[in-house]
């Protein structure tokens, strides 16, 4: 379908238009003078500068230049029954967003460690990374794996289907524009005042830790169940992206930076999250919509990239690499 038949979708347009109500509140509170969480600050600048260009060029350009590809066989390599898909989509959803709120309003863990702290130096230990990375493996990656196994999923089947040599480029390019985005960007300062041995440690350690506690459970939630069972319901490409960029960004209310002390402050937290990372997600959920494959997105535009250059001083310094 073309971008103006989702204008006809009404799933599209009633997820439209929460997003825009999100944003239009988020810009009316802060023109209210009230103040600010640190995730919040300068949001139309990074709405602009970063999250407007992650919309374009990894949602809108990948289905330009991918639109001859046939479609993924969802139902075959998820497992999924079209009979049953919309209920198990709202049950992803509903679990999703109940252990965000006990884990996120009762334990202060968010999708990214640590939380919603603003990591300074010496303010978590070791052990506050485990905790968090095995918390969020069993609750978002091994139980639904065991229910995904329970409906007949076959990680070998999947893993089958995957055509490496034909995605190599999209791996490429998008992880080199989320790579060294960032720090040509002067977001990051990435290459000052760590050393070698440091990089050869911190690197390869900030990946591992990023990816059992929360790569692969994006992987799983949003891309092994959510989108799946939406695509097998609906037509149109771009209303299963929408929708997924909507799901990460339950996944992202507790990321740091939010404060949800006052409602104040806390509807400008959440407001700012739909706002900022359903555009986010959007673009992590395009690359499983036109690959088949819930991996890219793992490598593009999770954490073989982005998390590298924004977590590895703060794991350099968590964990006294030397």
């Amino acid at each position: 379908m073309t971008i103006t038949n989702c204008f006809k979708d009404r799933t599209f347009l009633s997820a439209l238009t929460f997003w825009i109500i999100a944003t239009a509140s988020y810009f009316q509170v802060v023109s209210l003078g009230h103040a600010l969480p640190p995730i919040a600050v300068d949001g139309l600048t990074s709405l602009l500068t970063i999250y407007i260009p992650v919309l374009v060029l990894a949602v809108f350009l990948l289905l330009y230049v991918t639109k001859k590809r046939p479609p993924v066989q969802w139902d075959a390599l998820y497992a999924v029954n079209k009979a049953t898909a919309k209920k198990e989509a709202w049950l992803s959803v509903g679990y999703l967003l109940l252990t965000q709120l006990i884990l996120g309003l009762g334990f202060n863990m968010g999708l990214h460690f640590p939380g919603t702290d603003i990591y300074s130096i010496g303010s978590h230990s070791q052990t506050d990374v485990w905790i968090w990375a095995t918390t969020y493996t069993i609750v978002y990656t091994v139980i639904p794996m065991l229910w995904l196994r329970k409906r007949g999923f076959s990680l070998k089947k999947l893993f089958s289907s995957f055509k490496w040599i034909r995605d190599l480029w999209i791996i490429i390019t998008y992880w080199a524009l989320d790579f060294f985005g960032p720090i040509l960007a002067e977001a990051t300062d990435f290459f000052g005042g760590i050393t070698a041995s440091q990089y050869a440690q911190g690197v390869p350690l900030g990946i591992l830790v990023n990816a059992i506690g929360a790569g692969l459970p994006v992987v799983v939630m949003m891309h092994m169940i959510f989108i799946p069972r939406v695509a097998v319901l609906v037509e149109n490409k771009l209303t299963v992206i929408l929708l997924g960029g909507l799901f990460y960004s339950v996944f992202s209310l507790f990321d740091q930076g939010v404060d949800y002390s006052t409602l104040a402050i806390g509807l400008t937290s959440f407001t700012y999250v739909v706002m900022t990372q359903t555009l986010v997600g959007m673009g992590k959920a395009t690359f499983t919509v036109v690959t088949g494959n819930p991996f890219v997105h793992f490598i593009t535009l999770h954490i073989i990239s982005a998390r590298v250059p924004f977590d590895t001083r703060m794991y350099i310094d968590i964990f006294k690499l030397k």
